[in-house]
């Protein structure tokens, strides 16, 4: 003889996901931070890489970017594309179901990198006459405007660099060529990190199925 009997326990099912579901986020809170360190790190070099790879800063180094901004100290750069990856951030928030990953890429004011002594420097001109060159701002922010009025680049030997000069040109003037110019929605850092969010989605699926085995 067969008995069968339905038992009802109040409650039984959403206290078992209520205690499955702490225990999971105990799991997350204990692993977290090895996962957080390794995403973080991967797109710091990411984010290094793709800045790298940029026409923009193969122009600067060595091309037309070299002689039109008049940079010297090309290695300045690298310093500038060192610091936007150190801008990225990974941050672990405990609140909602099992906590939300909070990711920050790059100062939406530039303000970290146009701080920095390496986005300028100081032009002497022959007649004495000196100022500040800010050549990151002006390719970053500056668009297709005019930055120096009555007077245009001529490519060839000579200046600073030894790749041009600036000449007098009534009616004319200088602004960052057209290819490169950038403003704050749309420079060569944000045009280089355009597919970040995949690459992001990647990172961290592989790092946290990695944390949590």
């Amino acid at each position: 003889m067969t008995i069968k009997a339905n038992i009802s326990l109040p409650n039984f099912e959403s206290e078992f996901n209520k205690n499955i579901n702490l225990e999971i986020k105990k799991i997350i809170q204990k692993n977290i931070g090895k996962v957080i360190s390794n995403i973080e790190r991967r797109l710091q070099d990411q984010v290094r890489k793709l800045i790298s790879d940029s026409e923009e800063v193969a122009s600067i180094r060595n091309g037309q970017l070299t002689g039109e901004l008049g940079i010297v100290a090309t290695s300045n750069i690298d310093v500038i594309i060192e610091q936007f990856s150190q801008s990225v951030e990974v941050r672990y928030l405990p609140r909602g179901k099992f906590g939300t990953l909070v990711i920050s890429i790059i100062n939406s004011d530039y303000s970290d990198v146009l701080s920095m002594p390496e986005s300028s420097y100081i032009y002497s001109s022959r007649s004495g006459r000196s100022g500040v060159i800010e050549w990151l701002r002006w390719l970053l922010l500056e668009g297709r405007s005019t930055i120096v009025a009555g007077y245009d680049f001529q490519g060839g030997g000579g200046g600073r660099t030894g790749r041009g000069i600036m000449v007098r040109r009534q009616n004319e003037g200088w602004s960052i060529p057209s290819r490169f110019a950038g403003t704050a929605s749309d420079n060569f850092v944000t045009r280089s990190l355009a597919n970040i969010d995949d690459i992001i989605e990647s990172i961290i699926r592989q790092e946290i199925t990695k944390g949590f085995k």
